[in-house]
């Protein structure tokens, strides 16, 4: 699946700093075909969880993530699962 953002709208800002960020492309990266929850990413990237948790807030308020809560019973507890939601980024120039 594809995610199409116009230059002329101003989320393409956004997606091109998460792309600029190594952090943001190492999270799309290893999203890509399987879901994790943001201490699993911050433990497999060893980064903070509080940075891994910025850049999750950014790529699913962009809508380059999709999310699912689910309950463990073992930990008795809800956690919220990332899954990358497009493989490819296109940019388009003037609109159309």
């Amino acid at each position: 699946m594809s995610y199409d953002v116009d230059l002329e709208d101003w989320r393409w800002r956004l997606v091109a700093l998460e792309l600029g960020s190594s952090v943001g492309k190492e999270i799309l990266a290893l999203l890509q075909g399987k879901a994790l929850s943001a201490t699993e990413i911050s433990k497999t990237l060893k980064v903070p969880l509080t940075t891994v948790l910025y850049h999750l807030s950014r790529l699913e308020f962009l809508g380059l993530v999709d999310t699912d809560i689910k309950f463990s019973g073992k930990e008795s507890r809800w956690t919220k699962y990332y899954r990358a939601s497009c493989s490819k980024i296109t940019f388009k120039i003037g609109g159309e």
